[in-house]
């Protein structure tokens, strides 16, 4: 039987759904599995769909497709204008105080460097262990976000391809993350056929809020194997060269 689908909006022309962590947007031919979001949607309304962008498989959160190409079509041509606002909510290793942007390139699978820009802003701080920060992008580079983090030593917690395999462990173990922390919790767009503005919303899963709670709980005093554990891990180690601004 396949899952239910949270759908956050839909029209005649758009439908936004809540995509859960660990499926896949769509199939592609490098890929076995023909479980995916979008077969999903499919099946439980009725409407053919179009992609018009993805979530890597361990995100979760909000993702948008067109029921006709007409609309498609039209989208993709203010996708990467300031028409269209993406933001993600991640915890990350380590204290961030201010916000920034990460604006280094970023390679491709044929190695060709690609301008690459994401925003972020603090929005809550665990002390030195760990921060909740806002994201925004400007680009759609493959494993952007969870690329420019790691190479500033921020690393995702629960990120198995640039994380830190000590924290994801321990975050495992204490606090029952068996997932990466990054959720797609905003998206806004101008409407390109009835020029209205849409503004989706999507709530953390219980599963990372349940995280954030025991955080805050033990936020005054880390249990000792909490500073054993990453002590190595929190360590000052030496970025990858690129541009970092902060604002």
């Amino acid at each position: 039987m396949n899952p239910e689908i949270e759908i956050l909006f839909q029209d005649e022309y758009y439908i936004a759904v809540n995509k859960p962590s660990g499926m896949l947007v769509h199939y592609y031919k490098e890929c076995t599995d023909t479980t995916n979001l979008m077969r999903f949607v499919r099946d439980q309304t009725g409407f053919y769909l179009y992609p018009l962008h993805r979530l890597d498989r361990p995100v979760s959160g909000i993702v948008l497709f067109a029921i006709d190409q007409t609309a498609a079509s039209e989208l993709k041509k203010i996708w990467n204008t300031d028409q269209v606002e993406k933001k993600y909510t991640a915890l990350v290793k380590g204290e961030i105080t201010a916000p920034g942007v990460f604006d280094f390139d970023l390679s491709n699978e044929n190695k060709i460097k690609q301008t690459a820009i994401t925003h972020y802003e603090p929005l809550e701080s665990f002390g030195a262990w760990n921060t909740l920060v806002e994201v925004k992008i400007e680009t759609g580079r493959k494993h952007q976000i969870r690329r420019h983090f790691s190479r500033r030593c921020y690393q995702i917690i629960g990120d198995t391809a640039h994380g830190k395999g000590k924290v994801n462990r321990y975050f495992r173990e204490h606090y029952d993350l068996n997932r990466i922390f990054l959720h797609g919790h905003s998206f806004k767009f101008i409407h390109p056929i009835t020029h209205e503005k849409i503004h989706l919303k999507c709530p953390l899963p219980e599963e990372l809020e349940h995280v954030l709670l025991k955080l805050r709980t033990r936020l005054n005093e880390p249990p000792r194997e909490m500073r054993q554990g990453l002590e190595e891990s929190l360590a000052p180690s030496r970025p990858d060269k690129g541009n970092e601004k902060h604002y």
